[in-house]
C-alpha cells in the first residue's frame, strides 16, 4: 500500500473496473433478467461520479471536504429525483411505501397545528419510532408552505444531515488515525450511495444515522474523558434513536455501559473472558429481549419470538443452504451488492450497489481491526464494536443480513475501523498475499451471489 496515492487511486480505480465488468458481463449473459437500460445507466453514472469526486476532496481541510460531499450529494440526489420522475413518474421512486406514508401524512396536516398532528398520531396508534420521521416531514412541509416545495426542502435538509454526519465521521476517525486519513473516512462515508437513495426517496435513515454517529462520537470520548457532560451528550443523542428504531437505543446504551466497566482494571485484565461471556449471554438472552422489545413497540398484539423464529426458519429453508451461508458471510463483509436486480427491486436494491461492492472489499481491514482491537484492548474501538456486534447479531437471527437498510447504522463503524485496520496492517505485514486472496475470494462470492 502506497499511502501517498491510496486514498484516491488504489481504493476507487480497480474496484470501479471490477464493478463495471461484472455489471456488463451479467447484463450480457442474463438479458431476460436485465431491467430497463436507465437502471444500468444510473449505476454507471453513480460509480463514475463517485470516482471523479474522489480526486477532489481535501486532505487538509474538513470544511472543503464537507463542501465537496454536499455538492456530490446535491448532484446525485436531485439527479436521482429527476430519474424517479422520468422513469417511475414519482419523485420518491418506485413503490416508496414508508416515504409515501410520510408524504401523505405531512401533506394532509401541514396546514394544521401541532396539536392536531399529535391527535392524528395518537388515533393511528403509531409507536414512538414510527413518529420521528412523520414529525420531521410535517415540520419541513409546514416551513416550506406546500408539499411540492416541502419535498425539495426535505432533500436539502437530508443532504445537510449527510454533511453533518460526515463532519462527525471525521472527528470520530481522528481518534484512530492521522488527519489525512480521517478526511478520507469522512469522504467515503459522505459519498455512500445508499445515503443518496434515502435522501432522494424521503426516508428516515440519514436523520437516524446522523444522530447515532454523534452519540458514538461522545461514547468514544468517554473512553478518555468520563465526564458528566460527555455522558449526558452520549445519552441525549442515543435517546433520539427511540424516535427512529427503538432497538438501536438499547445497543448504544450497551456501548456506554461497556466503556464504564472498562474503567475497572480487573475487567481489562480478563477482557477475553468478558467478551466470551458477553457473546454467550447475547445469544442466550436474545429470545427474552426480543419478546420484551416487541411488546414495548407493538403492545399486546406483538408476535412472540417462537412464532417469529418459525417464520425465519421457513424463510431459511425455502432459500436453501447457499442463501443461509451467504447470509452469514454478508453479516461480516456485506451487505453483498445485488448488482442487477429484476423488476421493482432494481429501485431499492440495485441503484446504490457500488457502495456495497466497495464495502465488501475493504471489510478485510475491518476484520483485521477487530483482531487488533481485542489484542491491544483498545477501548475506543471495542466500544464501537459492541454496537456493531449487537446489531449484526440481530440481523443474523432475523435473517436480514442482505438488506442495506439494516446494515446502515453501523456502516460508518466499518469504514472507520477499516481505515485504522489498513494502516495497522501496512505497518505489521509485508506479505500481501493474504490480502489479495481475500480480494479474489470476495469477488468470487459477489459474482456467484449475483449469477445464482
Amino acid at each position: 500500500m502506497n499511502f501517498s496515492i491510496w486514498p484516491k487511486r488504489i481504493y476507487f480505480g480497480p474496484i470501479l473496473i471490477f464493478y463495471l465488468i461484472i455489471l456488463f458481463l451479467y447484463g450480457s449473459m442474463q438479458q431476460s433478467k436485465l431491467p430497463a437500460a436507465p437502471i444500468v445507466a444510473m449505476q454507471v453514472a453513480a460509480a463514475f461520479i463517485t470516482f471523479f469526486f474522489s480526486f477532489l476532496y481535501s486532505k487538509k481541510s474538513i470544511a472543503i471536504t464537507c463542501i465537496i460531499i454536499f455538492i456530490f450529494q446535491l448532484i446525485c440526489c436531485f439527479g436521482l429525483r429527476y430519474f424517479n420522475n422520468e422513469f417511475f413518474h414519482n419523485p420518491l421512486g418506485y413503490n416508496p411505501a414508508d416515504a409515501l406514508a410520510y408524504h401523505l401524512h405531512a401533506s394532509q396536516f401541514y396546514r394544521y397545528s401541532l396539536h392536531e398532528m399529535n391527535n392524528f398520531m395518537d388515533s393511528m396508534d403509531f409507536m414512538l419510532d414510527d413518529q420521528g420521521m412523520n414529525y420531521i416531514t410535517y415540520f419541513i412541509y409546514k416551513i416550506a408552505g406546500s408539499p411540492e416545495r416541502g419535498q425539495n426542502l426535505a432533500v436539502l435538509i437530508n443532504i445537510c444531515c449527510i454533511t453533518l454526519s460526515s463532519y462527525y465521521a471525521y472527528l470520530l476517525s481522528r481518534v484512530f488515525v492521522a488527519n489525512r486519513y480521517a478526511h478520507f473516512t469522512a469522504f467515503v462515508w459522505g459519498t455512500q450511495l445508499y445515503a443518496t437513495y434515502t435522501a432522494a426517496s424521503g426516508l428516515k435513515e440519514n436523520y437516524m444515522v446522523c444522530l447515532i454517529i454523534i452519540s458514538l462520537f461522545y461514547i468514544v470520548k468517554l473512553c478518555n474523558d468520563f465526564s458528566l457532560k460527555n455522558i449526558l451528550l452520549a445519552l441525549l443523542y442515543a435517546s433520539s434513536a427511540l424516535f427512529f428504531r427503538m432497538a438501536l437505543f438499547y445497543m448504544l446504551i450497551c456501548s456506554i455501559l461497556f466503556v464504564a466497566v472498562m474503567k475497572f482494571p480487573l475487567i481489562r485484565r480478563y477482557l477475553y473472558l468478558l467478551l466470551i461471556i458477553a457473546v454467550i449471554l447475547t445469544w442466550i438472552s436474545y429470545k427474552r429481549t426480543f419478546d420484551e422489545m416487541v411488546v414495548l413497540r407493538s403492545g399486546a398484539d406483538a408476535m412472540d419470538y417462537d412464532t417469529y423464529e418459525g417464520l425465519v426458519q421457513g424463510r431459511m429453508d425455502s432459500a436453501g443452504i447457499f442463501a443461509t451461508v451467504v447470509s452469514y458471510l454478508s453479516a461480516l463483509i456485506g451487505p453483498l451488492p445485488n448488482i442487477i436486480a429484476s423488476g421493482p427491486k432494481a429501485n431499492y436494491i440495485t441503484l446504490y450497489g457500488f457502495s456495497s461492492f466497495c464495502k465488501s472489499f475493504y471489510a478485510f481491514y475491518f476484520i483485521y481491526a477487530i483482531i487488533v482491537a481485542i489484542k491491544e484492548r483498545k477501548t475506543e474501538a471495542l466500544a464501537l464494536l459492541v454496537f456493531w456486534f449487537l446489531e449484526i447479531s440481530m440481523l443474523i437471527i432475523t435473517f436480514f443480513t442482505l438488506h442495506d437498510r439494516y446494515h446502515w447504522p453501523h456502516v460508518l463503524i466499518v469504514i472507520t475501523l477499516s481505515v485504522w485496520g489498513a494502516i495497522k496492517w501496512d505497518k505489521s505485514h509485508n506479505n500481501k498475499l493474504f490480502k489479495y486472496l481475500y480480494i479474489v475470494l470476495a469477488l468470487i462470492i459477489i459474482t456467484i451471489f449475483n449469477f445464482r
